[in-house]
């Protein structure tokens, strides 16, 4: 059977598409008028859905504005209603569809309906936005003024906008994305200015000035919120808002520190303390206050140039200017007249010897000093610096305080430069030691503690009562059996500040004026060392007879041993080099060979038992001698043959002028005569060749008319060696300690005094 039904297989197929093809020209006419009416309906619906598309596009809600204030359930159910029509209309495309396809007809592709079914997608994805941004904001703007924190509200607002960023770039062109878009970026750009606004500086002058800005109005009470803000646009005012939040920034700073100020100033007190041992209370001259008075006045300086974010504060800012420098103009008055009250108030208060001589200048004190001490008193009792400071009449009172002080103390200077005029040397001491000597001239026992700042080397003198005033004393004591004061008038000796005692040759008589008197001592002192020298000079003859130059040595003055023998040297060693030149070849040797055993029986003698003095004097010979030694050496080794070699040219050199009684000296070609300045038993430096070569560049200077400045690092010797010299010329020689308060006025008085004293000057430092 199957095999049957195989073969019959064909021809049955073969039947059965016969009959369709009877069948299909049967109903052929059926079919084409279907067709027809298919396509009649197709183009009929055609025209439906492009009018419906074209209705959505006009009618649909494409558009949208915050202001307007839309209902969105109007716009969800437009968009429901073009929902429902697009669905019906696609159900009808898809029977169409499938009519096309059983009639054998060409595909509609039905595109407008895509394409409305992507924008009607789009169109609610926008809504949706729109409904979410809208429910944020409504929910932000009821948030009071001061519970509003806008860096959170800023973070969701820049999410916001990220969000709608992440839309199709379809929907970029349409009005509601737009809105929405600058909707969302308007907040973005009014929250950072809210967050300025809260600002602390903020004032109500800055709020009204917002308001001007905005030209909206508006009250800043406890109810303002958020809302408020946002209708005043700010997004619009951008530039406008940020100038005010800075004027307040700036107007804050301003007020701030114009609040330190006040504060400081307010409780800013002067300090006072007890000058010397009087009643009398003085003003402290504070750093801290002065620093403070200082960096006020620069701030409230910058403050002036800031403009107009000054404005406002200027009228406070002048009157602390005003009042700052009133405190600066008084307070510098004030320790400007304290400080010439303090060192004049001793002077005419408690020297009867200038009050005697300045009687006009004394009263004019005096009306000083009790007008000065009322002001202390005053400013003690209101010591507030403000209070003190701007007391009205107190800057024109203390400058008058000033015009008669400096009088005073021009008086007293054109007094004192009288005085140092007699005796220059008084140019070395202050001003208050110089009154104190002028004071007691009568009185020689409270001048010695001065001497050693007057001269280099006396300490005292060896005061006597006078014959004179022993017989008055001796009288007085019979008559009335009373033992008076004795009167010290005359002087036997003088004493170095080391102790070593030089008689003078006669009695000096103390009489007359300080100034004369002291004139007369320096006289008589260089007079004394004159005749000691000689005296020496013609002992040291006898040197290898009866009286050996050790045992010599003590019986005279340090100096003045040092200096004669200084002086033999110089004569022995030109005669032995004149030998020499003569043809004794031997004759420098020899003398070396004296040179050294004179200094080894110092050695012998300064071994042995000495006093402190005579042992100090031994050593000061040693120490040049082992000099003089190693120089004659020199010769020996460089066979000097004449004085006029520079190897003894360059050596210092000491001769006596016996008609003269006068001490020359030479140094290459520097010539000078012993001052006999006297100095002490004080020592000599151990001389070196660097010591020799600044003895020959300070002398040959000298000769220039020109200054020596030695110069190296501290402690090698430049002001010792300096002074060294002068005590080897008998000069004296002053050192004076530079300071920066060191002026004109104080060089002018050094130079005065060296000049007219014939001193040298060693400015150290």
């Amino acid at each position: 059977q199957a095999l049957d039904f195989l073969e019959a297989a064909p021809l049955e197929w073969d039947n059965t598409v016969n009959k369709t093809f009877r069948v299909k020209e049967e109903i052929q006419p059926l079919q084409n008028a279907m067709v027809e009416t298919i396509k009649n309906d197709i183009t009929q619906f055609s025209g439906q859905m492009e009018a419906f598309v074209k209705e959505f596009h006009a009618n649909g809600p494409f558009k949208w504005s915050p202001d307007e204030g839309d209902n969105v359930h109007a716009v969800y159910a437009k968009l429901d209603e073009s929902q429902q029509k697009l669905v019906k209309m696609e159900t009808e495309a898809q029977a169409f569809t499938e009519l096309e396809e059983l009639f054998e007809l060409t595909s509609s592709r039905h595109t407008r309906l895509k394409d409305m079914r992507l924008e009607l997608g789009l169109l609610k994805m926008v809504w949706d936005t729109i409904c979410l941004v809208q429910f944020l904001f409504s929910s932000w703007k009821s948030t009071l003024w001061a519970d509003i924190d806008t860096e959170v509200l800023l973070d969701e607002t820049k999410m916001l906008q990220t969000q709608i960023k992440k839309l199709p770039r379809r929907v970029r062109d349409w009005d509601v994305y737009q809105n929405l878009e600058a909707e969302v970026r308007n907040m973005a750009t009014v929250l950072p200015l809210v967050h300025e606004l809260h600002s602390p500086a903020m004032r109500d002058r800055h709020w009204k000035a917002l308001i001007t800005v905005t030209r909206k109005s508006f009250e800043k009470g406890p109810s303002f919120a958020l809302e408020d803000l946002l209708a005043l646009e700010l997004h619009l005012y951008v530039e406008g808002v940020m100038e005010i939040v800075e004027t307040a920034n700036k107007e804050l700073k301003v007020e701030s520190k114009l609040k330190v100020i006040e504060d400081c100033w307010s409780a800013m007190s002067l300090e006072f303390d007890r000058h010397r041992d009087t009643e009398v209370f003085v003003l402290v001259a504070s750093d801290e206050l002065l620093e403070t008075l200082e960096d006020h006045q620069m701030q409230l300086q910058s403050m002036v140039g800031m403009g107009r974010f000054v404005d406002f504060f200027r009228s406070r800012v002048n009157t602390w200017q005003h009042t700052l420098g009133n405190v600066e103009t008084v307070l510098k008055l004030l320790l400007g007249v304290q400080k010439s009250w303090s060192s004049l108030e001793a002077i005419f208060l408690a020297s009867a010897d200038i009050r005697a001589q300045l009687p006009d200048d004394t009263k004019r004190f005096e009306g000083v000093d009790t007008e000065f001490k009322e002001l202390m008193l005053d400013a003690q009792a209101r010591p507030g610096v403000i209070a003190c400071c701007n007391t009205d009449g107190r800057e024109q009172m203390l400058s008058a305080q000033n015009k008669e002080l400096e009088k005073c103390q021009k008086a007293l200077n054109e007094y004192l430069d009288m005085k140092k005029n007699v005796f220059p040397r008084f140019y070395f001491v202050s001003n208050m030691a110089l009154l104190d000597i002028l004071s007691n001239g009568n009185n020689p026992p409270k001048i010695m503690p001065h001497l050693e700042s007057v001269y280099d080397g006396i300490g005292n003198l060896k005061l006597e009562e006078s014959s004179k005033a022993k017989k008055d004393d001796e009288s007085l004591e019979g008559a009335e059996g009373k033992v008076a004061a004795p009167e010290f008038n005359n002087a036997s000796a003088m004493i170095a500040k080391d102790g070593e005692v030089v008689r003078f040759l006669t009695q000096f008589e103390i009489i007359g004026a300080v100034e004369h008197w002291l004139t007369q001592l320096t006289i008589w002192m260089q007079d004394t060392l004159r005749a000691i020298t000689d005296t020496a000079i013609t002992d040291a003859a006898n040197w290898d007879v009866d009286r050996p130059r050790e045992v010599w040595t003590l019986d005279y003055p340090a100096q003045l041993s040092l200096l004669a023998s200084q002086i033999v040297w110089t004569e022995e060693t030109e005669a032995v080099l004149e030998e020499f030149e003569n043809g004794a070849e031997d004759a420098i040797k020899k003398y070396h060979e004296i040179c050294t055993s004179r200094l080894e029986a110092l050695i012998k003698l300064v071994i042995g038992e000495l006093s402190k003095n005579d042992r100090n004097k031994v050593i000061t010979c040693i120490t040049i001698d082992v000099h003089n030694r190693d120089i004659v050496g020199m010769l020996v080794e460089k066979k000097v043959e004449s004085t006029q070699d520079f190897a003894w040219q360059s050596q210092i050199k000491f001769y006596w002028d016996a008609e003269k009684k006068q001490v020359d000296i030479k140094i290459c070609d520097f010539a000078s005569v012993y001052s006999f300045e006297y100095v002490g038993n004080c020592g000599r430096l151990v001389i070196t060749p660097l010591t020799d070569r600044c003895y020959v560049t300070l002398t040959t200077a000298l000769r220039l008319f020109l200054g020596g400045a030695p110069a190296g690092p501290a402690g090698t010797g430049k002001t010792e060696t300096t002074k060294d010299l002068a005590r080897g010329l008998g000069v004296p020689c002053y050192v004076f300690n530079c300071s920066d308060q060191f002026n004109y006025q104080t060089m002018a008085d050094i130079f005065k005094g060296l000049a007219q004293v014939g001193a040298w000057g060693c400015f150290d430092e």
